[in-house]
């Protein structure tokens, strides 16, 4: 593709006390990076000792910013920056502060316990030949030993709600949002969104609603199956909240989108169906 080489890459990582992490998965980052290429990692404010780990890994040193350090990989012309927040700002909010330091045309998203294939930018970034490409997801293969594989997903709108799950088929083409842990972007148009919308949060459909607001302008959101990455889920919000509150955040961000998106006729049926989900929350509140 004719652009191509002119496409450079920011690999931006949120982490949060997630050293381990980043010592597994790293090395797959570095090794799909090409010259000119760099990495920004946003320390959401973590209590490990993550920032000694890179400092002594890519000879980190203090930036002109505050709360930022700069380096690069050892051998090759790929920066690094990390960036330390004031304060938990969990996914959606350090994903922002990280878009924002990040220097190159593309944000590729990774969550910290995500490891790419050698290859994957070389199916991505064709895409963004066409002007209104927005983001392209990967093929995300889980290393739980479920043997799973996601990165194509269907949205609809069913019984008052947006409904969302993957599709049957993890064949290259639309998606209705492409994964915040996996996925490239366009900088320019992310930044002209805004980001993430911090208001879902802490976690939870703040990727579906990015994703919905560029197709709302015209731009395209893809699935790429031959970009692989593999996720181990070491780093979940199970762990963090327990499987009831996500629940409950999930539903809670759910109405929010609701709120934000829905058009006339949809927020009349969210009203006349908003008894049986109040019953559904209090349940997953109570029971």
């Amino acid at each position: 593709m004719k652009n191509r080489a002119a496409k450079r890459v920011s690999v931006l990582i949120p982490t949060y006390n997630g050293r381990h992490l980043l010592e597994q998965h790293l090395p797959a980052v570095i090794d799909c990076l090409r010259e000119a290429d760099e990495i920004v990692i946003v320390d959401d404010c973590g209590t490990d000792t993550t920032r000694d780990y890179l400092t002594k890994k890519f000879a980190l040193i203090p930036s002109s910013a505050e709360k930022m350090w700069e380096g690069k990989v050892k051998g090759k012309h790929i920066k690094v920056t990390l960036v330390q927040t004031q304060r938990n700002l969990r996914f959606a909010g350090a994903c922002n502060v990280g878009a924002q330091v990040a220097g190159n045309e593309l944000i590729f998203l990774l969550n910290n316990d995500v490891s790419p294939e050698k290859d994957v930018l070389q199916y991505l970034i064709p895409y963004f030949d066409e002007p209104d490409c927005f983001a392209v997801g990967c093929k995300e293969y889980e290393q739980d030993g479920s043997g799973e594989v996601s990165g194509r997903n269907l949205l609809w709108f069913e019984r008052g709600r947006f409904m969302h799950s993957k599709a049957r088929s993890m064949t290259s083409g639309k998606t209705a949002w492409v994964s915040g842990g996996s996925g490239l972007f366009d900088r320019e148009k992310w930044v002209l969104l805004g980001g993430f919308d911090t208001r879902f949060y802490p976690a939870y459909w703040e990727d579906i609603d990015l994703s919905f607001r560029a197709q709302n302008k015209g731009w395209k959101v893809l699935f790429e199956e031959k970009a692989v990455v593999f996720h181990k889920h070491e780093s979940t919000h199970v762990g963090v909240f327990g499987q009831k509150r996500i629940d409950r955040m999930s539903l809670k961000n759910g109405t929010a989108f609701i709120v934000k998106h829905a058009t006339g006729k949809q927020y009349l049926q969210y009203l006349l169906w908003k008894p049986y989900w109040f019953v559904r929350l209090f349940k997953m509140m109570y029971l």
